[in-house]
């Protein structure tokens, strides 16, 4: 049996071979891959993006402000005589009718003066009788001659100082009285107590404020508004109020009173809407927007998220609906709402704005428009 061997020169023949053939293989892929890209044309890159049509609606000119629901009318209620103060039954938040008792004083002072200026009353009574017997008899005597007309002129005299001293001493004793029915303090009308300053056991002064009532009745919105939103002489279109817990309760409402004086230490002015018909809901306290209607105008509105820079100028992409092709245009801008920006100028109606996919655009890019965006 023969053995055939390779020589070193077959062996570096084979290894030269094997590397041939790959490397063949690879020249015949790129140039098909060639022949391929040569029969399919370059196309550029068409982007999809949303958009919607620039449309004109009414642009209401408004602005808003949170304010409290206060009573038209409300009055301190203050004792007139001092002491010190015995009962209280009433609290914030009651409700109270005209005449009611809400609180008493200890009235033990008006008591001893009562007695006295009933006392001062009898002892001046005692003294009227005196005075007018005395004149009595005098007129008596001087009409017989026993008495001259000077003694029955200061007998006159004493009677109408007796019926004076006892005109004085009624007054008092009435004055007492008086100031017994004032240890008890009354409402003074139909309303809701709002504050209390007083407890049980405190000792008052006179005309100290005991409590706060606000009477039933109309009703008023009360907010602190910035000095400079009312320097204009634009008059509001319409006001409504609504509650902040609940938008859906709302009532329409009017300027009764702007205040002539300014807060300084906050810079505002207070300003009272009449609330029309309040619903029931709107109690005293109760926290309520005020949206404010200064006119109405046609204009057109974009979503923000269609905003760009152009050149450091807002703009918006805009498609040509003809060549499917965008164009970076600037606008003009009249406010920023909470959802939307207002256009005052730059775009025309009909035009179609782009609302998604701007961030990848470039001036004259293709795209492609969703069908839906345009309806």
């Amino acid at each position: 049996m023969g053995i055939h061997t390779n020589t070193p020169s077959e062996s570096v023949q084979k290894r030269k071979r094997s590397r041939v053939l790959p490397l063949a293989a690879m020249a015949l892929l790129a140039a098909l891959a060639s022949c391929e890209a040569e029969r399919k044309p370059l196309t550029p890159d068409i982007l999809p993006v949303r958009v919607e049509p620039a449309k004109l609606a009414a642009d209401d000119l408004h602005a808003s402000g949170t304010g409290e629901v206060k009573a038209r009318v409300a009055s301190d209620l203050s004792f007139k005589v001092g002491g010190k103060v015995v009962s209280r039954s009433v609290g914030v938040g009651d409700h109270v009718k005209a005449g009611q008792v809400l609180a008493t004083l200890d009235p033990v002072e008006q008591l001893a003066d009562i007695d006295s200026a009933k006392a001062s009353v009898a002892s001046q009574e005692a003294t009227l009788r005196m005075a007018a017997s005395v004149l009595s008899r005098r007129k008596a005597l001087t009409q017989t001659g026993a008495l001259s007309q000077q003694e029955l002129d200061s007998a006159q005299q004493e009677f109408q100082s007796a019926q004076n001293d006892l005109d004085a001493a009624r007054a008092k004793l009435e004055s007492a009285n008086e100031a017994l029915i004032q240890t008890e303090l009354h409402a003074d009308a139909d309303g809701t107590i709002t504050a209390r300053n007083v407890e049980v056991g405190q000792v008052v002064q006179a005309s100290t404020t005991v409590f706060t009532l606000a009477h039933d009745g109309a009703r008023d919105a009360v907010f602190n508004v910035q000095e400079s939103a009312l320097s204009g002489d634009e008059r509001p279109k319409s006001i409504t109020v609504a509650l902040v817990s609940k938008p859906d309760v709302k009532a329409a409402a009017t300027v009764r009173e702007i205040s002539p004086t300014l807060d300084r230490s906050l810079g505002t002015v207070s300003v009272k809407l009449s609330i029309d018909n309040p619903p029931a809901e709107m109690t005293l306290g109760s926290a309520i927007i005020a949206n404010v209607v200064f006119g109405r105008e046609q204009r057109i509105s974009v979503p923000w998220q269609s905003l760009f820079s152009k050149a450091g100028e807002p703009a918006v992409w805009v498609v040509d609906a003809g060549t499917s092709s965008v164009t970076l245009k600037p606008i003009t801008i009249e406010r920023y709402d909470a959802a939307k920006v207002i256009v005052e100028s730059g775009l025309e109606p009909g035009e179609l704005v782009v609302v998604d996919g701007g961030q990848f655009l470039r001036d004259q890019q293709k795209v492609s428009i969703s069908q839906e965006a345009t309806q």
